[in-house]
């Protein structure tokens, strides 16, 4: 048969108790050169929101497929992304020409169909904001500011003295909240790392993390669970939890850059980091790192629940976003310039294995695809995709570490298809 060509997905286990594997897709925003994605936002499975750097703002109404971009000028560089139902929710960032910075802020009333311009502040920035209701906001920027009118106006709520800039923010409710500092000299080889912590609605705030550091090890992501529970993604040394409100803090992964973190329930959780998506099923106990994207920074993560999500960041060169349905553990894309003449399930290989092999088909025209892993019982036990996919050739990786030793099946299921073959796990 003709060698058609073919890429390679890589999957690696989260842990033992997460049972299914899933794809993830890269979806085109229409943004071109030197643009980045920042933050999104969705509202339900199909209408979702964008912004990032040099413009980048835009709505889609069908999941990612199509983006309309709202006009708007290139000197504005969008950053954060709050909504607080359906309707309303705001966006910030900042105006800068090279002369001036703005701080500024639109917001929106009929889910992001039409944004009015509602402040602006020659102070810097809004790097990070977050609303928690109709009225009660807080953004982070050059201070730390909250508002009560929704956004109308602002008034400083930490030391407009300090030498740090502030970059992101989470808050839990009105009274209780975190926010990240930085001070940074790079002439110096200084950077200053600060996490602090409200009880009061930002009234005072007491320093939970100090920590100097001749690089920078940025606080880029804040999320917790509960008062106790919370977690805080930092660019040098990957994610910490704390379990008693942020007193105290253990690593639990450190081998990568990591620039945001999302939580969907008490345990599953995603963080973006340098070409990969980490994933969590235990409450951040374990970590799977999940090759999605070379040379891809994700810096902003959204699951709207358990299996649709949404990942974006930049290349430095073009926007990134990427979509799954399915939970989001395996990055399938077809990258084939041939259409294959027949639908095809080739044997796996290696075969026998221990514990990763590869699994390769070919589809002919579009279909709805399942593949799925089968014991010998004929129970389904993975699936490997649920997707509809274009024509072309894929493989994926199937890693069964927490199977045992034993014969399984893989079956191919498409439109007017099916094909079933063997595989041994030899340990």
């Amino acid at each position: 048969m003709k060698m058609i060509c073919f890429f390679l997905v890589v999957l690696v286990t989260i842990n033992t108790s997460l049972l299914s594997q899933t794809a993830w897709f890269e979806q085109q925003t229409g943004y071109g050169l030197y643009k980045s994605i920042n933050s999104l936002y969705f509202i339900n499975p199909q209408e979702g929101i964008i912004c990032g750097g040099f413009g980048v703002f835009a709505r889609t109404t069908n999941g990612g497929i199509n983006w309309i971009q709202f006009s708007t000028n290139e000197n504005n560089h969008y950053t954060s992304i709050s909504f607080i139902n359906n309707y309303t929710g705001w966006v910030s960032g900042g105006y800068y020409d090279y002369t001036n910075t703005i701080e500024l802020l639109r917001k929106t009333t009929d889910g992001g169909l039409t944004w009015d311009s509602l402040y602006f502040e020659p102070t810097g920035r809004m790097n990070d904001i977050q609303f928690l209701d109709n009225s009660t906001g807080f953004m982070a920027g050059y201070y730390l500011k909250k508002t009560t009118n929704g956004g109308l106006n602002w008034f400083v709520i930490d030391d407009y003295m300090s030498i740090f800039g502030n970059y992101h923010l989470f808050f839990l409710n009105s009274m209780t909240g975190w926010a990240a500092k930085l001070y940074a000299a790079p002439q110096a080889n200084t950077f200053i790392n600060k996490l602090v912590k409200t009880t009061n609605g930002g009234q005072n705030w007491i320093t939970q993390i100090c920590d100097s550091n001749t690089i920078n090890n940025s606080i880029e992501g804040i999320h917790f669970i509960n008062e106790n529970t919370g977690f805080i993604a930092l660019v040098h040394f990957g994610i910490k939890k704390t379990t008693d409100g942020g007193n105290n803090w253990i690593s639990v992964f450190n081998t990568q850059s990591c620039y945001d973190i999302k939580f969907i329930n008490d345990n599953t959780g995603w963080a973006g980091s340098y070409a990969d998506i980490l994933m969590t099923t235990n409450c951040g106990i374990n970590w799977g790192e999940l090759f999605v994207s070379q040379n891809c920074t994700f810096s902003t993560i959204n699951f709207i629940n358990e299996l649709t999500g949404w990942a974006g960041g930049g290349s430095g060169t073009f926007p990134k976003l990427f979509k799954t349905t399915n939970g989001g553990s395996v990055y399938i894309k077809n990258i084939s310039s041939e259409i294959p003449e027949k639908h095809s399930l080739f044997q796996n290989y290696p075969n026998p294995f221990n514990p990763v092999t590869r699994i390769r088909y070919a589809l002919p025209r579009s279909s709805n695809v399942k593949l799925t892993v089968i014991d010998a019982l004929g129970r389904e036990i993975e699936t490997l995709v649920n997707e509809s996919q274009s024509p072309g050739t894929y493989e994926a990786v199937f890693d069964a570490s927490r199977l045992s030793s034993g014969v399984y099946y893989y079956r191919l299921t498409t439109e007017g298809y099916s094909e079933t073959r063997k595989m041994v796990v030899l340990k």
